[in-house]
């Protein structure tokens, strides 16, 4: 027996290369209709509009007032989350907000407060790769001892997610893990920074202790010399009662080699077959528009677990600052 649904009409704020790819995956799935999107560009939002459907909303309060749209994905920079998610929640959207949800621990707080009202998740699609995914259940409620992650970046990106500290625009999905697979909050964080070039931190590295006794370590930044053909080399093992899992991400054993020497094409995060999209975010917004026609709350990304994951990244940054070991507790202080 199956069930239809209407389909859910989307719109995007934000018309970067991230607002662009919920864009096309969207349109990519059937269940979503894309109603439009708003981005501070207009030329920029004719341009998406024109390649993907819908409207180029003039105003975020236009998007916030057209009754059609249910789902609302925003994609703007790191540190401007926060207005179009009080519009946008104000007016009863569902919302489905990237990664980080705030830069600070006091915007996280509002965002928490503003999504008790609304259907909302956080966009930790990392929590939805195929692999994480399997391991993420076979681990529930099994013991974990030890959660490592490391995350190298080209030194490239730094010229446009230096924009905010690393642990906030890299870091954040291997800290949502992390609290993820531990099943429990923290108790104690002890950072470092690593520091090689002008502007912000070039990384960081984070021991935690959480109150169920798991520990981990989580490491990352603009490390990596090449700029084309290694983009990204990431790690991450999970140590437990059943053994150890490991994954390497984003090799998936397919290289190309042309002119330009040896790559490794990232195929983990967002793919296409034959004009349809697939990969974590994929599988995420799939994820959310079910939980909106079943009128059930999202159990995976939550708006409270992005919080955690701030709430930790806060730590962080303070122990940095006061050079040692900082507790959960500390925070409301």
């Amino acid at each position: 027996m199956t069930t239809n649904f209407q389909k859910i009409k989307v719109a995007v704020v934000g018309g970067g290369a991230f607002g662009e790819e919920h864009l096309r995956t969207f349109a990519s799935m059937p269940q979503a209709e894309i109603g439009g999107i708003y981005t501070l560009d207009n030329t920029r939002g004719e341009e998406l509009c024109a390649r993907y459907g819908g409207r180029n909303y003039e105003s975020l309060q236009a998007l916030a007032e057209d009754e059609n749209v249910e789902l609302v994905s925003i994609a703007t920079p790191e540190n401007q989350h926060l207005e179009p998610f009080k519009v946008l929640s104000q007016s009863g959207k569902a919302i489905y907000v990237e990664k980080p949800l705030a830069s600070t621990l006091a915007e996280a707080r509002q965002m928490l407060e503003l999504s008790k009202s609304i259907m909302a998740m956080s966009g930790h699609c990392l929590r939805f790769e195929q692999r994480l995914a399997t391991v993420f259940e076979k681990l529930r409620g099994v013991p974990k001892y030890h959660f490592q992650s490391r995350n190298r970046r080209t030194r490239i990106e730094k010229e446009t997610y230096g924009r905010v500290h690393p642990a906030y625009s890299m870091l954040c999905h291997e800290i949502e893990l992390s609290n993820a697979f531990a099943e429990s909050t923290f108790k104690r964080v002890i950072a470092l920074e690593t520091k090689y070039s002008e502007g912000q931190v070039d990384g960081m590295n984070i021991l935690i202790e959480y109150e169920n006794g798991m520990t981990s370590s989580v490491e990352g930044g603009w490390y990596l010399p090449a700029q084309n053909n290694c983009i990204e080399n990431d790690s991450i093992s999970i140590l437990s009662a059943n053994g150890v899992d490991e994954l390497s991400m984003p090799h998936l054993g397919y290289y190309q080699i042309d002119s330009d020497g040896l790559k490794t094409p990232n195929l983990y995060y967002g793919y296409s077959v034959y004009g349809t999209k697939y990969g974590p975010l994929r599988a995420a917004l799939d994820y959310f528009v079910a939980c909106i026609q079943q009128q059930k709350a999202p159990q995976i990304s939550t708006i409270q677990d992005a919080y955690h994951a701030v709430e930790l990244i806060e730590a962080a940054l303070r122990s940095v600052e006061e050079n040692r070991w900082l507790t959960r507790n500390e925070l409301a202080l």
